[in-house]
């Protein structure tokens, strides 16, 4: 701070840090890819052109998402159909997560300290990560059918794999502080895990059953497409009738109902974390 003749104090204005320069492995891991994007859409023969002239043309599906059938909307089928949609992704979810949560834990070094029964959970949740929604639809659909019973043990599967998945990268940072002082005073493994890790990850783990719900909803559709049952077979009916206009006033209440659900999540999962 200097002073002025007049006597004023004059205080110098605070300088703004310098931006970090943009190191050359960025600008070369931008510049590989936006060239792999070209190659692949060349390879691919992507043309952006030819998709807008096909939606310009005059053909039933255009025709029917300019002209959706509003009635299904309040169809008894139609609802039928999403609420079995819902009753699967509740199901699937609630079951997956109940034991995504111990598989979790389990996977830690704190959760299990045995190195061998460690590397077989980890593994486990590995295959059941590596197998997509759909492929579970397929693989259940061939073992007990067609049905809302392929669709709910897809789903189960599945949230098990996102579920633990999210909830292990939670793990990794939390305190170990309160697991070395409940080591200290002689807690058991379980009492361990219930006092000082659960307490840490459960808003994180709550928010991340809210997002599998979302995903499961949303994935529920696509089941119903291989014979899981839900909204996805409505769909597929539609589709092999070539009835256009219900099929796209169905997909408009579908996503009317996902994103009220969706809307409510996020409210949910802003007020947890």
């Amino acid at each position: 701070m200097t002073t002025l003749d007049n006597g004023t104090n004059s205080t110098p204005a605070p300088t703004l840090p310098a931006k970090p320069a943009v190191s050359m492995f960025a600008i070369g891991t931008a510049i590989g890819a936006i060239l792999l994007t070209i190659i692949t859409a060349i390879s691919v023969g992507f043309s952006l052109g030819e998709i807008i002239s096909n939606f310009g043309r005059k053909n039933s599906v255009v025709e029917g998402l300019l002209n959706p059938d509003w009635g299904q909307i309040w169809s008894r089928r139609s609802r039928s159909a999403f609420i079995e949609t819902l009753q699967l992704a509740v199901l699937g979810t609630a079951t997956g997560a109940t034991v995504a949560l111990p598989l979790a834990l389990w996977s830690t070094t704190f959760g299990n300290p045995n190195r061998a029964l460690r590397t077989l959970v980890r593994s486990f949740n590995n295959v059941i990560r590596s197998i997509p929604d759909l492929l579970w639809a397929l693989l259940f659909v061939t073992a007990v059918g067609i049905g809302a019973l392929s669709g709910l043990l897809a789903l189960f599967f599945f949230s098990i794999a996102v579920t633990t998945k999210l909830t292990s990268d939670t793990l990794d940072g939390i305190d170990m502080g309160p697991i070395e002082a409940a080591n200290a005073s002689g807690a058991s493994l379980t009492q361990m895990l219930r006092s000082a890790v659960v307490p840490q990850i459960l808003p994180s783990y709550t928010s991340f059953v809210l997002y599998n719900f979302e995903l499961n909803l949303r994935a529920s559709a696509v089941l119903g497409l291989v014979g899981a049952g839900g909204i996805g077979a409505r769909i597929e009916f539609f589709r092999g009738r070539g009835d256009w206009e219900k099929l796209w006033g169905l997909i408009v209440m579908f996503f009317l109902v996902v994103f009220i659900v969706e809307r409510i999540s996020v409210t949910l999962r802003r007020r947890l974390i």
